[in-house]
């Protein structure tokens, strides 16, 4: 017999799957009563797991960059140089957004509301942290030059690619994948001052220096 806590978790995990095609179907709207309805649970229980429509909406965009974070991951991925990781990690992020239905919901219907916008900058900053981390353990492995801040290039980068994002996804027509991956990987390798084909240090001018401690 399920525990207390795997059956709320169970109701959470139905209500969020029911709001993401709902929301999908709605075009980014939804009434509480059919999520209910639709993951066979009470109005009364979906407004105490989420407090709110906004709130659950929020949870929906939660989970949804739960999903991008696992396919960004490169645990499978057995290269160690920076740059055909990097590469490779950016790749399976267009690929993602391209295909998945919600994306575009998301950016050109929900970006505006509070709560959603909160959930995003969260995970943006959270991704940001992790691709600074990744850019300090290639300076120590020599792939990218030690004088570059980490953080800046990262948030850099970051920004970069959040923003193209939501110009390509909205465009008619949308730029192809591998046109869209292949801009903002030249802007990404500009940055790092690397060479984007051979992925080698080129002699460019800092434009992010570390600050030198007195």
């Amino acid at each position: 017999m399920a525990t207390r806590a795997e059956r709320a978790e169970r109701s959470r995990t139905n209500l969020i799957s029911a709001a993401t095609a709902a929301l999908i179907a709605g075009n980014g709207d939804f009434e509480l009563q059919e999520i209910a309805r639709r993951a066979r649970v009470s109005v009364g229980l979906a407004y105490h797991r989420f407090g709110s429509k906004a709130g659950l909406i929020a949870a929906v965009v939660d989970h949804f960059y739960d999903e991008i974070e696992k396919a960004m991951d490169l645990g499978d991925f057995h290269y160690k140089d920076w740059a055909v990781r990097e590469r490779e990690r950016l790749s399976r992020l267009i690929d993602f957004l391209y295909s998945h239905k919600l994306t575009e919901v998301i950016i050109s219907k929900l970006a505006r509301d509070p709560e959603v916008a909160a959930v995003e900058t969260k995970r943006w900053k959270d991704l940001t942290a992790i691709s600074a981390r990744n850019i300090i353990k290639s300076q120590e492995r020599g792939q990218v030059p030690r004088i570059l801040n980490a953080s800046i290039l990262s948030a850099m980068i970051s920004g970069a690619v959040r923003h193209a994002l939501s110009e390509a996804l909205t465009a008619s027509p949308r730029p192809s994948k591998a046109e869209l991956s292949q801009s903002l990987w030249t802007f990404i390798t500009r940055g790092m001052q690397l060479d984007a084909k051979s992925a080698q240090i080129i002699p460019l001018k800092p434009l992010f220096l570390k600050r030198s401690r007195k």
